[in-house]
């Protein structure tokens, strides 16, 4: 995990997103097509506060079907994605296309 140290960094609040299943509580879930099949997302229900503004980390960007589930998730709560940040980013892959008019940014790309 990167983010928590991240938050922790710039003194601001971290929560996750997860597998479905993995969280504790209430949940919102969204599911997502994978290059091999499906897969869900999901964050407790009362993890953002409507109009809180969030920057979605993860550490690698390939098709882009995560972090548009993670963006989803975020937009079902009504908080604002600022801007979506990656470790590494796979460039043939294509994955921002997904993300449409959210900034986003990575460290490392790789074609």
């Amino acid at each position: 995990l990167i983010g928590p140290p991240l938050a922790q960094r710039l003194g601001i609040g971290f929560v996750l997103i997860r597998k479905k299943g993995k969280l504790p509580g209430p949940t919102e879930s969204v599911s997502y097509a994978l290059e091999y099949g499906k897969a869900e997302l999901e964050i407790q229900s009362d993890a953002v506060e409507p109009g809180q503004k969030v920057v979605i980390v993860d550490d690698l960007l390939a098709t882009g079907g995560t972090m548009c589930a993670a963006c989803e998730l975020m937009k079902r709560l009504k908080a604002e994605v600022l801007e979506c940040l990656v470790v590494i980013e796979l460039k043939l892959l294509n994955g921002t296309e997904k993300l449409k008019s959210i900034p986003f940014y990575s460290l490392l790309q790789y074609d």
